[in-house]
């Protein structure tokens, strides 16, 4: 009973404000299940569970038989296979919007680690997070944002000689198995390593500092070890090829830069706009190891908003330091002065590198009593569930959830192609966004689609041909002649379906709420 009265009398506003936050969070982003990807990578794990084979070429197309496939997200897959047969899609939705939620827990601390005010840590967190929400979802690309959190609180951590360098050797095996995108953890410590390098030849020290040796050992060693996977080096080079590829990059919406008309872009360009806004001010003295990180980070951001998560963590120390300078740059030009700090040295503690001389409101403060803290604590506990009813248990009831993937896929007609009993000869010619869900399905009875969201594995050409026919160039039909297929799978409101109503060579075979499939004349009974 002691302990429970000092925990409510010390939950004062500010822990109540946070509280709200990371509920909010972990609401927003318990997103229904409705990525696309989701259902391949489902596959992939189903592929996988038994018996453990790695496939080395492509199995659920009839497009890129023989192609090279590395899948590289190999361990997230058998994850989240795992978590879908031990509580469905509703636990998976959970898990993930539990591990945005982590990166947000993450990147509050990094900003009051940077000295930026409590109030002011809560609202530009919640900024990052909305800044990167189009990576939401139940896809092991999120774990990224699980690893990058990690990565910088532990180098931070090494920096301050709290953590030893062993630890980063298993830590980047481990993300190279579960998503190829651990080269960004390799290019966040190689940065660390020169930054504080830089730092320590500023300072007259040795160039190279033992302990700085050791790091460097350490992430020679997790690349090395990294090349324990069931595809070796394949892992390191396939995202070389993804990132320098001019098809992917303008046709694919997540690998294409961040759209400034949208809320997540605008929120993108006002942490941008504070980082100048605050180097302005003249106050910020960061570490060169935070000016790398976010420099690197948001060239990779630009060009892909997917990596607009990883670059929220990685700059947040240096946009925590800016955010703070520029409420004391308004604090002067408003002459709220509380008593003057002058401007630190380069060797104090990383909270006190920037000057400040007014911070905003903190809604109560540290300070509480028995009475405000129960207050605090049944406004959490409301505010908290309401939340959570009304934005997160939408995603997670298995109802709702059902009836999202029906006004979003092809079930229906998924089910009446099924129906056809065509088995390994079913060969769909499919809308792009449909290939995952459709391979999840067929797949065990031998069918095979068009395309999916793999897009490196079927290669240029295969995307060339898949974009020509979807868009109805001129020599689709040519292109669906030499490819044969047997059914055709395309939203309701594509052009090619009217086209195909009135081609012989076609007959309606189905129709649901969002889609409509063809079988070819000569399959008709």
């Amino acid at each position: 009973m002691t302990r429970l009265l000092r925990v409510v009398t010390t939950f004062h506003s500010g822990r109540l404000l946070a509280g709200l936050l990371f509920t909010a969070i972990f609401s927003l982003a318990a997103v229904p299940p409705l990525d696309p990807d989701l259902w391949w990578h489902l596959a992939n794990g189903r592929l996988l569970s038994f018996p453990v084979s790695f496939p080395h070429t492509d199995l659920y197309s009839f497009t890129a038989t023989g192609h090279v496939w590395v899948m590289h997200e190999w361990l997230s897959d058998l994850m989240m296979y795992g978590l879908f047969t031990l509580g469905g899609l509703p636990l998976l939705v959970v898990v993930f919007a539990a591990i945005v939620t982590a990166g947000g827990v993450v990147l509050y601390l990094l900003l009051r680690r940077a000295g930026l005010h409590p109030t002011a840590s809560v609202a530009l967190t919640l900024m990052g997070i909305l800044a990167g929400s189009t990576a939401w979802g139940a896809r092991p690309q999120v774990l990224n944002v699980l690893f990058t959190a990690a990565l910088v609180l532990g180098l931070q951590a090494y920096h301050t000689g709290r953590l030893r360098a062993w630890w980063l050797t298993p830590f980047l095996w481990l993300w190279a198995n579960l998503h190829s995108a651990f080269l960004v953890g390799v290019i966040i410590t190689a940065l660390f390593l020169f930054g504080e390098m830089i730092d320590s030849w500023r300072t007259g020290a040795a160039p190279v500092p033992p302990r700085l040796r050791a790091l460097a050992f350490a992430l020679l060693a997790g690349i090395g070890l990294s090349l324990i996977n069931p595809y070796g080096i394949d892992t390191l080079l396939f995202p070389l090829g993804t990132l320098t590829s001019p098809l992917i990059q303008n046709n694919i919406q997540e690998w294409a830069s961040p759209d400034f008309h949208t809320l997540p872009g605008q929120l993108l360009e006002a942490l941008i706009f504070i980082v100048i806004l605050g180097l302005a001010t003249g106050r910020v003295r960061a570490r060169t190891s935070e000016w790398l990180w976010a420099l690197a980070l948001l060239y990779l951001a630009l060009s892909s908003q997917r990596q607009v998560p990883l670059f929220v963590l990685a700059a947040a120390p240096l946009i925590g330091r800016c955010g703070q300078a520029v409420i004391g740059w308004l604090g002067d030009l408003h002459d709220l002065r509380a008593p003057s700090l002058t401007v630190p040295q380069a060797g104090s503690d990383m909270r006190e590198r920037v000057a400040f001389r007014w911070s905003p409101p903190s809604f109560g403060g540290t300070r509480s009593s028995p009475v405000l803290g129960f207050v605090n604590l049944a406004i959490l506990l409301v505010v908290g569930a309401g939340m959570i009813a009304y934005r997160a248990f939408p995603s997670v009831e298995p109802a709702h959830q059902a009836a999202a993937i029906a006004a979003t896929f092809p079930v229906k007609t998924t089910d009446a192609v099924q129906r056809l009993g065509l088995g390994s000869s079913l060969r769909v010619f499919n809308y792009y966004d449909y290939g995952g869900y459709l391979l999840w399905r067929l797949y065990p009875s031998g069918g095979r689609v068009f395309i999916d969201g793999r897009v490196e594995v079927y290669g240029p050409q295969v995307f060339r041909d898949y974009l020509s026919i979807n868009y109805s160039s001129n020599d689709w039909r040519t292109l669906l002649v030499r490819y044969d297929p047997n059914v055709i799978l395309l939203p309701k409101g594509h052009p090619l379906v009217d086209v195909l109503r009135r081609d012989q060579s076609w007959h309606e075979l189905a129709e649901d709420s969002v889609s409509v499939a063809f079988r070819a004349t000569d399959m008709a009974q």
